[in-house]
């Protein structure tokens, strides 16, 4: 969305400034560490390439008993299935999850709104995630998933805790294969 200006995280600001006026490149991250595993929560300067389970040991986390491991932030952040990733330069947090975490999908879509209300975009994510579900892409495109920012709002709202996003994500994947495809034919 063009709004005429540029939101940054504090990070990101200052790297910028540090490779302008120093000329250092990035090759360390602030990422904070936290979670009900986390022992230890910090917010540590971190190189990019160190080993994700190297970070989390440093802050003495139950890595045993993880059951989710978010890269990012909450709404935003994309899960991670190897503790051997490394930190890259957009990594802005470490988050791990226990089984007791909510945020698990336990109940259908009861048609509340919220993420209507919430979406920036003013999409339907509820029935985008109805036609993604079902493998009906072509409507999930005429009712705009392209559009979706992926800002995570819609499912930090959902009150059946639905990932909306992930959905939005898969559904602009198929939407893209499927216009790529075409284009080859």
């Amino acid at each position: 969305m063009d709004c005429g200006c540029v939101v940054q995280n504090v990070g990101t600001a200052y790297a910028v400034w540090d490779a302008v006026f120093n000329g250092t490149p990035l090759y360390q991250r602030v990422v904070t560490v936290t979670g009900p595993l986390v022992r230890k929560p910090a917010n540590l300067l971190v190189r990019v390439g160190t080993p994700i389970i190297e970070v989390l040991k440093h802050c003495d986390t139950d890595v045993e008993s993880a059951k989710k491991l978010i890269m990012g932030g909450p709404m935003m952040g994309l899960a991670q299935s190897e503790l051997e990733a490394p930190v890259i330069k957009s990594t802005s947090g470490l988050l791990v999850y226990d089984k007791t975490t909510p945020g698990v999908r336990d109940y259908d879509c009861i048609g509340c709104g919220n993420c209507v209300n919430a979406c920036p975009i003013h999409l339907v994510p509820s029935m985008l995630a109805k036609y993604v579900e079902h493998g009906e892409y072509e409507q999930a495109e005429a009712w705009n998933v392209l559009d979706c920012m992926e800002c995570g709002s819609c499912s930090f709202v959902c009150p059946a805790q639905i990932n909306l996003v992930h959905f939005m994500k898969l559904g602009k994947f198929h939407v893209m294969a499927a216009r790529k495809a075409a284009a080859n034919k």
